[in-house]
């Protein structure tokens, strides 16, 4: 797997198989993980949730509409599609709706074996690890027993935690905290613009899987 390492205003190119030894290199005292598209493909699940959301108000959400959306929290995901129909649109409802359909799907989710396998190897080191997600509690919950690699981290952060969402680094920043390192140097791992912006707010070292999409 590809990956940029985003450093002190530098992006670096980075392969999954040199995350270990950059981890043990720099000497980080924390590692914090996003949950969706990081630890877990759980882009299925999430589309099944969000659709029945819509679909009980007689709306139609596509897969693509809320690709190009992905990262975004589920209250802002909602609101910007009731702006994108321009008609009454429930938004409240539709959280309460989309959080009720997870039990349904929530075998649908897939673990990323990278992440974990970096998640578990870091354990067995003794590195102190989270996770931070703009998902709500039971959701996340859900998905990290789910994979059955709930065990591995010491804390969870979510916007169930009453903190602002990514790209807001209080998220971030709370997990730190916890983690016993408020101020540590602490590396993230994220998937999205969102999640990449909240650590570089909160000046965090940060890998993004995938392609590069945050200029330097």
């Amino acid at each position: 797997m590809q990956s940029t390492l985003y450093r002190e205003g530098a992006a670096l190119s980075l392969h999954a198989d040199d995350w270990l030894d950059l981890i043990t290199a720099e000497g980080f005292d924390a590692v914090i993980f996003d949950c969706d598209g990081t630890l877990i493909d759980s882009a299925d699940v999430h589309t099944a949730c969000l659709q029945a959301g819509t679909a009980d108000q007689g709306h139609i959400m596509s897969p693509q509409w809320y690709a190009a959306r992905n990262g975004l929290d589920r209250v802002s995901l909602f609101e910007a599609f009731r702006d994108s129909i321009g008609t009454t649109f429930d938004v409240e409802r539709a959280c309460e709706t989309s959080i009720a359909h997870y039990e349904e799907v929530a075998h649908l989710a897939r673990p990323i074996p990278e992440t974990i396998a970096l998640a578990k190897a870091l354990r067995a080191r003794g590195m102190p690890l989270a996770v931070a997600t703009n998902g709500e509690r039971p959701v996340c919950d859900l998905l990290l027993a789910r994979v059955n690699i709930q065990h591995l981290f010491d804390t969870v952060v979510c916007i169930s935690d009453g903190v602002p969402p990514k790209p807001s680094p209080d998220m971030f920043q709370l997990a730190a905290a916890r983690l016993g390192h408020a101020g540590g140097k602490i590396l993230v791992l994220e998937d999205s613009p969102q999640g990449v912006q909240a650590a570089r707010t909160a000046g965090m070292s940060v890998i993004q899987l995938g392609e590069p999409t945050v200029a330097v």
